[in-house]
C-alpha cells in the first residue's frame, strides 16, 4: 500500500464517521470529484433519516458545473424533507458562496469571510462560440441573482432585489463581505464566536 492509498482510506473512513453525525465538509476547490462525493452522501444520508444535515463550508470556490450539481443535491434533500444547515469556517467563496445561500439555515464564524463574483468561462473559438458563451453566461447571471435575493431575508432592501445582485455578479470583480455585513444584507441568517454561540437568528424558509 502506497501513501496515496492511505491517504484515500483515511478519507472515506473520516467521511464516514462524520456521516454517523450527519455532517458533510464541503472544503477547497469545488470540483467533478467534489461533487460526487457530495451527492454520494446526501443520497446515503437522505436514506439514512429525515434529520437535518449541516454542511460545514470552507472553501474558495471552483467550478460552475460542479457546483450546481451540489446545489442540485442540496435541493433533493430538500424535497425529501431534510433540511441542511450550511455552516461557513474561513471562507465561502464564488461558487460555495451559492451554494451556502440554498441552505435552509445559513451561519458563519465572526471571523469568516463571504465572496461573490460572476461566472467565467475559459472562451476559445469563433463569433458562434463566443454567442452561445455568452447566452450561457447571461442566463446564469440571471439565475444566480434570483437565488440570492429569494434567499436574501432583507426583503425590503437593495439586497433583496434581483437587479442589484443581476449588477454584482455582471463581471468576475470579487466582492468581500465580513460576518457583521452578511448578517445585514441577509446573507446570513446567524453569526457565532468560536465558541458556537449565536448572536443573531431568524426564519428562513426552503429555497
Amino acid at each position: 500500500m502506497n501513501d496515496l492509498d492511505e491517504i484515500i482510506i483515511t478519507n472515506e473512513f473520516e467521511r464516514r464517521e462524520l456521516r454517523k453525525q450527519r455532517i458533510m465538509i464541503l472544503s477547497g476547490d469545488i470540483d467533478t470529484g467534489t461533487a460526487h462525493e457530495f451527492i454520494e452522501d446526501v443520497m446515503l444520508l437522505i436514506k439514512d433519516s429525515k434529520d437535518p444535515i449541516t454542511l460545514i463550508i470552507t472553501s474558495p470556490g471552483g467550478s460552475a458545473f460542479a457546483g450546481f450539481a451540489i446545489i442540485r443535491a442540496i435541493r433533493y434533500a430538500q424535497k425529501h424533507g431534510v433540511k441542511v444547515i450550511g455552516s461557513v469556517y474561513g471562507q465561502a467563496m464564488s461558487m460555495a458562496f451559492f451554494i451556502l445561500q440554498c441552505c435552509d439555515v445559513r451561519k458563519m464564524g465572526s471571523l469568516c469571510v463571504l465572496m461573490a463574483h460572476g461566472v467565467t468561462t475559459g472562451f476559445v473559438g469563433d463569433m458562434r462560440n463566443a454567442e452561445a458563451e455568452h447566452k450561457l453566461l447571461r442566463l446564469w447571471q440571471k439565475d444566480l441573482s434570483e437565488l440570492v435575493a429569494e434567499r436574501c431575508s432583507k426583503k425590503d432592501s437593495q439586497y433583496g432585489k434581483p437587479e442589484y445582485w443581476f449588477a454584482i455578479l455582471r463581471d468576475n470583480t470579487p466582492q468581500f463581505y465580513s460576518a457583521e455585513e452578511s448578517l445585514e444584507m441577509g446573507l446570513v441568517d446567524t453569526t457565532y464566536e468560536d465558541s458556537e454561540s449565536e448572536t443573531s437568528s431568524s426564519e428562513c424558509k426552503t429555497p
